[in-house]
């Protein structure tokens, strides 16, 4: 198993919190943070492999996807390098963020709603795999660098519409 121990919450110090990106946005009811579900690359035979209660596998690409779960990692860290993935924690690298709204979707990407998950681009290029939720929300995931500027965007594009 590779780590990068900054990427991962339940590695840091406990003196060191876990800041949204979110923290100074001005979002509305139009996003919700979800940025602290545990969020873990996994590589390797990943069509065979089969999340536990609680967790959702999301594909990335050949070999490729992202394991979404609540609270820590570690659990499922080692679990899937016990058996043989190659996994990478990425929870503090994507900003997790849930927008309502399919007319807000239709606006912030040219990805067909009907076929996600999905992975593309978001507001003027940024990459983002998109997943729909219940209903007509949608859970974008992002460089968390960009997790700030992709909220805002979506808050005003459902201003906007009146939502």
């Amino acid at each position: 198993m590779t780590r990068l121990a900054f990427l991962s919450p339940d590695l840091a110090a406990s003196e060191v919190p876990f800041a949204s990106p979110l923290a100074h946005a001005q979002t509305g009811t139009a996003v919700t943070d979800r940025s602290t579900l545990g969020k873990l690359e996994v590589r390797g035979a990943v069509e065979t492999l089969a999340p536990a209660d609680g967790e959702e596998l999301l594909p990335l690409g050949p070999g490729r996807a992202l394991l979404v779960r609540e609270g820590p990692t570690r659990e499922a860290r080692e679990r899937l390098a016990a058996a043989g993935y190659a996994v990478y924690d990425v929870t503090a690298a994507l900003a997790a963020l849930d927008v309502e709204g399919e007319d807000v979707m239709r606006r912030l990407t040219e990805l067909d709603l009907g076929a996600l998950p999905a992975t593309g681009a978001v507001v003027r290029g940024t990459r983002a795999l998109i997943q729909r939720r219940d209903g007509e929300t949608f859970r974008l995931f992002v460089p968390r660098e960009l997790g700030h500027f992709v909220a805002e965007v979506a808050a005003d594009m459902a201003a906007g519409l009146g939502r």
